[in-house]
């Protein structure tokens, strides 16, 4: 066997399986849920099921090294934020029996996981960002709610948190705060599930992202999208977008994160371009593979092939060239879009929001031949089988239920006491 690809639900993952597959690499798959969609894929030639690191990661990492014994794959690719904390807590004993595809170092990647490093980064390096303010007390709050620029973002620092009890959850979404008055309240629903959240200025604006791919240090490959609809219209990942032309000025921000980082391996930088002055703003790096990734590789940058031809190689020649103009889109990515439309603007909500008539009439239009869809293709055509099983056995509750938080009990009690 090849490669192992993990969090197999994931368009990402799909979109690896695929690449790896066409060009006669034997690739298994594995995740904790018995429909992640790449097992559907006829490119998956093995399957392997563990238990999620949100359920404890030493049993994560126990069947993980089942799973590598028994399968044997020259390299493992893990795809998300939450495997890659837990592999490299335990590089040694994953490497001893798999090479990792490129990874950056740990403190690398310690700065791109948390969105405070990340902003003092781009300070450091004169990239522009969103006026950020990161409350270290309770107090901190009542110094500057007259001074904040509303709407704000109430966003974790990290997109997910190791908990106490030796478990990876997720942080839960952001906030948005509108009037001086809904602060402390906006503050402590986030704080409970992530704590000590940043706050940020509110950025109008479209949003893009410059993905690329690093050679110690050397930039190898790049590619610019820019988001044409979103999951959630508030913001959040999109569910339909579109191959642009890089953009220079983000390219050169880009380009100085990761450059001042020592980057190794795969990132998207994602940034907005504020309808106010023009200029971009940077958002967040994902220092992995990002769900949108199916459309670098239908425009002609395949990443999944260069990282691991990196991995096997130990370089790859540059690679700059792309189509533009190609969209893509994510139908059950689609379906959670139009429930956000039809539940309507939120109260307060000051930014564009899209008509529930325009997002039907958007949904119904599938006639567009620019268009590749990230799960349904003609020639594999069964992994949409796993994205409906998890629209209705995994996300349709999530939707209806929002899911109790889950955040070290200290944190809690000392806080919401403090606040009130």
């Amino acid at each position: 066997m090849s490669v192992l690809v993990t969090d197999a639900q994931g368009n990402h993952a799909l979109a690896v399986v695929r690449s790896l597959g066409r060009r006669g690499i034997r690739v298994a798959a594995a995740d904790s849920v018995p429909w992640a969609k790449s097992f559907f894929s006829r490119y998956c030639v093995r399957r392997a099921l563990y238990p999620a690191p949100t359920a404890g990661v030493a049993a994560f990492l126990r069947r993980l090294c089942q799973i590598l014994d028994e399968v044997r794959p020259v390299v493992l690719m893990p795809m998300t934020e939450r495997t890659i904390l837990a592999i490299m807590a335990h590089r040694q004993q994953i490497e001893s029996r798999v090479m990792i595809a490129p990874l950056p170092s740990p403190q690398a990647l310690a700065v791109a996981f948390d969105k405070q490093a990340t902003v003092e980064l781009a300070q450091r390096h004169a990239v522009l960002t969103p006026r950020t303010f990161w409350p270290s007390r309770p107090e901190d709050l009542s110094r500057i709610r007259g001074d904040l620029p509303y709407p704000v973002v109430i966003k974790p620092r990290r997109s997910e948190i190791w908990t106490v009890d030796d478990r990876i959850v997720p942080s839960g979404p952001v906030e948005y705060c509108f009037a001086p008055e809904e602060l402390d309240a906006r503050y402590l629903a986030v704080h409970r599930r992530a704590p000590l959240p940043l706050i940020q200025e509110f950025i109008p604006g479209e949003g893009y992202g410059i993905s690329a791919l690093y050679c110690r240090g050397r930039l190898r490959a790049l590619f610019a999208h820019r988001r044409l609809r979103m999951i959630l219209p508030t913001g959040s990942g999109s569910s339909l977008r579109e191959s642009v032309a890089a953009p220079p000025d983000m390219v050169h921000a880009a380009r100085s994160l990761l450059d001042a980082l020592g980057w190794h391996g795969v990132a998207m930088v994602e940034f907005k371009r504020d309808t106010r002055d023009g200029l971009p703003k940077l958002m967040e790096i994902n220092g992995r593979f990002w769900n949108s990734l199916p459309l670098a590789v239908a425009a002609g940058m395949d990443f999944c092939s260069l990282l691991y031809e990196l991995a096997t190689e130990g370089d790859v020649p540059e690679c700059f060239e792309y189509s533009v103009g190609v969209k893509s889109r994510w139908l059950a990515g689609d379906v959670r879009h139009l429930i956000a439309v039809l539940r309507g603007r939120p109260h307060g909500w000051t930014d564009k929001f899209p008509s529930r008539w325009e997002t039907v009439r958007d949904l119904l239009n599938v006639g567009d031949r620019n268009v590749h869809y990230d799960e349904l293709w003609p020639s594999d055509p069964f992994p949409i089988v796993g994205e409906v099983a998890d629209l209705i056995l995994r996300q349709a509750p999530r939707i209806i239920r929002r899911p109790r938080p889950v955040v070290e009990e200290k944190y809690r009690h000392e806080f919401a006491a403090s606040v009130k």
